[in-house]
């Protein structure tokens, strides 16, 4: 019977320890989404996700606003492209609006952008 005991406690602890899927697909997500930050290693500095929708982009202001204009409308389109391909990807046959957030060290709104798939 302590066998048994120890055995079952020794799966729920090991069940308990495992990310969820739901863990797991963010963490996919997150990792797609890592050639963004390769891209512009300099201005994004990390990626969040809420409600599954949302990607939030963190953004290195300084760098940021040096910018030159064309070079934020190229990131904010490849975000967009990037996290749409990402989701359509992680998601097969589902349907939603996207929404990318960008955001600055202590989380102030730098720029929004939406997608529908």
């Amino acid at each position: 019977m302590r066998i048994a005991t120890s055995i079952t406690v020794a799966l729920l602890v090991a069940a308990c320890a495992s990310p969820s899927s739901q863990e797991r697909m963010s963490g996919a997500e997150i990792s797609d989404m890592s050639a963004l930050k390769r891209q512009y290693p300099d201005v994004v500095s990390g990626f969040d996700l809420r409600p599954r929708d949302t990607l939030v982009v963190s953004l290195d202001l300084q760098h940021y606003i040096e910018m030159d204009d064309d070079a934020v409308v190229a990131l904010k389109r490849d975000a967009l492209e990037r996290w749409r391909a990402v989701w359509v990807r992680h998601h097969p046959g589902e349907h939603a609006t996207l929404h990318l957030r960008f955001i600055d060290f202590i989380g102030r709104k730098v720029a929004d952008e939406t997608t529908r798939v």
